[in-house]
Parts: structure tokens; C-alpha cells; sequence
């Protein structure tokens, strides 16, 4: 039996493991997750992510503050992130408080991304009603064009948020649905526990 103590690190590793063999196994996207979210009276929202890391402090994610998710995760910050992979007949749920990160965080990462993903952080306002169509494509060209090979800096409102694990369930889905959900689950004390449950 496993110590409570190491409940919580023994299920980040089985997430990383599936999200690992999901990418083995050519998923697109394996580090995709529909993120849930509401907004202060309660109204739900879901649209997809790509979850960047998944480490012992949380699972870390990135979205524009003024994006609808980025409002509604500063209005109300909780969160549900769900993980499918239909080629591994499996998914996994995690939910808990989304934490605004900081500066360092947010910059570290967005040295990472691709320059046309910065290009795009820039030239769109998000969730704001688009001009004509192509507008954003040529607002991206004239960035590039203005940046030559110069490094574009980070987009003030482009911000990491991480969800803090309070729930962690493993939900296979295929065997004629035979196969036991797996449940880890902080309490109130911080103290990680795990319960099978009935599919």
C-alpha cells in the first residue's frame, strides 16, 4: 500500500505516463484537455487547452486575462480539466483551483512558442468582434515584417495559469466499461486518498 504522502506525486505520474503514451502512439495533440470554467453567477463554459507541464505544483496552462477564460478564471477560479484519448480508451479528470501565475512563469514559456503563435498573441484581440475577413492574417504579416528577426516580446495579457489538484480520476472507457475509475482526492487537510469506484 502507498503512503498518502506519496498519493498525490503517483498520480501525476500515471497522467504524464498516459499523456506520454498518447504521444507514442501518434495522438494529435496528446497534451490537449477541454478546460470548464464559470463565470461569477455560476454560468459553465468548456473549450480546449494544451496543458504545457504537468508538475507537482499543478498543471500549467496559458490564455489571454481578457480571453472569456482568462475573466472567468479570475472571476471565479476554479477549474475542470478533462483528458480523453479515444485510441487508449481512456480519461482523466482533474479539478481544483486555477491560480493566476507570475511575469516569470508567463515569460519562460512564451520563449518557447513558436514566433507565428507569438505573432498571433499579438495581432489578436480576443473573443473581441473581428474586422473584415483576412484582417488578423495581415495584422500577423505586418508584425512580422516590423520585427524582422528581432525577439517579440511577450504580450502583456498573454498569462500562465496553473490548476491546483484536489481531484485526480482516472475514467477508462473501454472493456465494455468493466474497468474500475480510479479516484485521488486532497481533503480538507491537504491529505491525499484513493477509492476505485464502479464505472
Amino acid at each position: 500500500m502507498n503512503p498518502p504522502t506519496q498519493l498525490y506525486p503517483q498520480a501525476l505520474e500515471r497522467l504524464q505516463r498516459l499523456i506520454d503514451e498518447a504521444a507514442a502512439r501518434g495522438v494529435e495533440e496528446p497534451h490537449s484537455a477541454a478546460l470548464a470554467t464559470a463565470d461569477r453567477e455560476a454560468r459553465p463554459s468548456v473549450r480546449t487547452v494544451y496543458v504545457v507541464a504537468v508538475e507537482p505544483a499543478g498543471l500549467l496552462f496559458f490564455a489571454n486575462r481578457e480571453s472569456g477564460k482568462g475573466r472567468q478564471l479570475r472571476d471565479n477560479p476554479r477549474a475542470a480539466l478533462c483528458f480523453y484519448w479515444p485510441v487508449l480508451q481512456e480519461q482523466v479528470l482533474v479539478e481544483g483551483e486555477a491560480m493566476l501565475q507570475g511575469d516569470e512563469t508567463a515569460d519562460q514559456y512564451w520563449r518557447k512558442c513558436s514566433r507565428m503563435m507569438q505573432l498571433g498573441a499579438w495581432a489578436s484581440e480576443q473573443g473581441r468582434t473581428a474586422g473584415e475577413p483576412g484582417k488578423l492574417h495581415q495584422q500577423a504579416r505586418q508584425l512580422e515584417q516590423a520585427t524582422g528577426f528581432e525577439a517579440i516580446p511577450r504580450q502583456a495579457d498573454w498569462c500562465a495559469f496553473r490548476v491546483l489538484p484536489e481531484r485526480i480520476e482516472f475514467w477508462p472507457s473501454g472493456w465494455q466499461r468493466l474497468r474500475e475509475r480510479l479516484r485521488y482526492q486532497k481533503d480538507a487537510d491537504g491529505h491525499w486518498s484513493r477509492t476505485a469506484l464502479h464505472p
